[in-house]
């Protein structure tokens, strides 16, 4: 039987459409998956120094945010200031894989539109990228449903959100 973990480590080990595919799907259809990950409660908690919470309430989300950038970089933050640095390199590992696979799926424009899992890695990918994320409108396109986001500095970016509305 395959597991999430051989699923995440197929991906680092040949990053592509044949090992992201399967990855991504058995995400989305892990029992606890939402479109819209909710990480105040981590916040909340990474800001208050609970950081062995922070983490318990991370692996909580598993498998449901495996691959959210957002859900990883928490969890290195927690591990890393809990003392446990191989885990917390691990993980800065899986976000910055999860944020390579999305941009491995277009090129933000509105004909190749960006694929994600979530909302959320929509904006984790604009905040790699720098970019300010100002105004977002769901558009109709191909038989698609995209979100496109004006950037504060003007630039367009573009994300497939069929799967997500």
């Amino acid at each position: 039987m395959t597991t999430y973990a051989d699923l995440v480590t197929a991906y680092l080990d040949d990053p592509g459409p044949e090992t992201l595919a399967p990855l991504r799907r058995a995400v989305r259809n892990s029992a606890n998956f939402t479109i819209d990950l909710d990480l105040s409660a981590v916040d909340k908690l990474l800001d208050e120094g609970a950081y062995a919470e922070a983490a318990a309430a991370l692996r909580a989300l598993m498998p449901g945010a495996i691959f959210s950038p957002s859900a990883h970089l928490r969890l290195a933050t927690a591990l890393e200031r809990s003392g446990e640095e191989r885990s917390a390199a691990r993980e800065r590992q899986v976000a910055s894989a999860a944020l390579r696979s999305i941009r491995a799926t277009g090129d933000g424009t509105q004909e190749n539109p960006w694929t994600v899992l979530r909302i959320n890695d929509e904006y984790d990918l604009l905040r790699a990228l720098k970019k300010v994320p100002g105004r977002q409108d769901l558009l109709e396109a191909d038989g698609r449903r995209i979100d496109r986001h004006t950037c504060t500095d003007g630039t367009l970016a573009h994300f497939d959100a069929s799967a997500l509305v």
